[in-house]
């Protein structure tokens, strides 16, 4: 039987002596079938091959780590100015609350303070009526006064 063994394996069975029979356990993979031969050519093309996708890959990576941190960079700005302008505007909004509300509590103290300034410019516009009536009165008077004497040196002569 070990001749038929070696016979298949195709090996030439004389000069080498027997090989012992071992059996194989289950659990063992059997060896993959040799590769037919390639020429140095072929190994040196399929070489640069995977070493150019291999870097490649690389340069990918390093490409896409570098606009991740370029595009963090800007926005990790932009959150903290936003963040300002946020904490800005809430102490603003809390600053028009507080202007409001004395505005309100202050609303009677503008509106007679309005009425106030109304009140003095009427009584400044009566004080100017009540001049210029005087005024026409007064040379209404005087002429009346010229006509008068007028009239009286007249019915004197």
């Amino acid at each position: 039987m070990a001749k038929d063994a070696t016979s298949r394996k195709g090996g030439k069975g004389k000069g080498k002596g027997k090989e012992p029979e071992v059996e194989t356990d289950i659990s063992e993979k059997p060896l993959p079938t040799p590769r037919p031969g390639t020429s140095g050519t072929e190994n040196l093309l399929i070489t640069n091959r995977r070493q150019a996708s291999e870097q490649f890959q690389k340069a990918a990576r390093a490409e896409k780590a570098y606009r991740a941190k370029k595009h963090a960079t800007a926005a990790r700005a932009n959150y903290n100015e936003t963040k300002a302008h946020f904490q800005e505007a809430r102490s603003h909004f809390a600053q028009g609350c507080k202007g409001v509300f004395s505005v309100v509590r202050a609303i009677p103290y503008l509106v007679s303070e309005k009425k106030e300034a109304r009140r003095r410019a009427r009584d400044t516009a009566r004080r100017q009526r009540d001049l210029e009536r005087k005024k026409k009165l007064e040379e209404a008077l005087a002429r009346q006064n010229t006509v008068d004497d007028d009239d009286g040196r007249s019915d004197m002569s």
